[in-house]
């Protein structure tokens, strides 16, 4: 190590014969300038003889530069190069040509010249309708209402099988004391508690069908079907067709009437509207003196019934519709019925409840089977 000064580098060899200078102030103010040596020496100042310590040449190289590391590209130097590039340049010409030749010549307007884009500009952001923020309030929305749906429907299914309980009770309580209209209205609300918990089972069929017996009994016709094939006759004869077609709605439509017939399918005439609407009359005919009233019914809800038993006897409930008088016949008319509410009867002892008398003609026997009957067709459990 004590020759490291005599190993210059070939380099610093070539540089040898360039001059290097030097500068120092004395302290007493003189400047000694002069050119170093290859080896130290001392420089003495002429005025106040003081000496100074001259190092030699350099021997050795310069340091070598540090490399500087190389920088990514930014976000902006990418989207430059990106649109500065051929293919992006091409399919920018070609859009704008197939939208031009889109456009009708007739109404182009005239081409007016407008700043070109600089292709360093990027495109403005477009908005979004469904964004994922958005789509994560929705989805919590969403989950609030079935929540809350489902937290009231539930309270509305309590609230009806409570309900059903205790309609039921008070309706079988009012039947044993012959309370017709208590009872109904009882059976009425066990109804609406049964289309809301949508029970279709047995029992549930049983209070329905109990429920419209009683409403039937409760709201019948003021009047019998021979009273009012007479009360037809005499309104008719005072009055005219018109009057009585008025009075006969305001008195008995809608009302209910109960019958123990068989039914007669009626001819289809295809000169008729309803040409594919079944009909059936019912074999109790009002015959009176100058008069003859008849009663129709059209698609009855228990058509499938009469298909499968034709002719038998049965026994029904149905709401008066309207009056018909027979365009050919002055003394006949027709009473039609509503074949859509009509149903079957099933209750032995409501049927009573109207007052129906049994004897050696009218059987006890037979109607009870003709009820069992019916009632295996409802799907009644008794």
């Amino acid at each position: 190590m004590a020759d490291w000064l005599k190993i210059p580098s070939k380099q610093k060899r070539r540089e040898e014969d360039i001059p290097e200078p030097y500068e120092i102030v004395c302290v007493c103010g003189v400047s000694l300038s002069g050119y170093r040596r290859k080896k130290p020496y001392r420089h003495a100042c002429q005025q106040c003889d003081e000496t100074y310590f001259i190092l030699p040449r350099n021997s050795y190289p310069p340091p070598k530069a540090r490399k500087k590391k190389k920088q990514l590209p930014t976000q902006q130097q990418v989207s430059e190069y990106i649109l500065n590039s051929s293919l992006v340049t091409r399919f920018l010409e070609k859009r704008a040509l197939k939208k031009a030749s889109r456009e009708p010549r007739e109404t182009q307007p005239q081409t007016v010249a407008t700043p070109k884009v600089s292709p360093f500009e990027l495109p403005p952001p477009r908005t979004r309708l469904i964004t994922p923020f958005r789509g994560i309030l929705a989805g919590i929305a969403l989950i609030i209402g079935l929540t809350a749906y489902g937290i009231i429907h539930s309270r509305k299914l309590d609230q009806a099988s409570v309900t059903l309980k205790a309609a039921i009770l008070s309706g079988e309580a009012l039947l044993k004391k012959n309370d017709l209209v208590g009872a109904d209205a009882a059976y009425q609300e066990a109804f609406q508690a049964l289309e809301i918990l949508g029970r279709d089972d047995p029992t549930a069929n049983e209070i329905r069908q109990t429920s419209r017996e009683l409403q039937a009994i409760n709201a019948q016709a003021v009047s019998p079907v021979f009273e009012i094939a007479e009360e037809a006759v005499s309104n008719i004869k005072q009055n005219d067709l018109a009057s009585w077609e008025s009075l006969f709605n305001v008195r008995y439509a809608d009302t209910w009437m109960i019958f123990e017939t068989t039914l007669i399918p009626l001819p289809v005439k295809e000169a008729e509207e309803d040409a594919q609407t079944p009909r059936f009359r019912l074999n109790l005919p009002i015959m009176l003196d100058e008069y003859t009233l008849s009663l129709e019914l059209t698609s009855p809800t228990f058509l499938t019934y009469l298909e499968q038993h034709p002719g038998q006897p049965l026994i029904f409930a149905a709401q008066i519709k309207s009056f018909r008088q027979e365009p050919n016949q002055q003394g006949a008319g027709t009473i039609l019925l509503n074949g859509e509410t009509a149903f079957l009867w099933s209750h032995l002892k409501l049927y009573e409840q109207l007052g129906i008398q049994f004897d050696e003609f009218h059987d006890r026997k037979k109607i009870e089977a003709m009820l069992n009957q019916q009632s295996q067709y409802l799907g009644v459990s008794k």
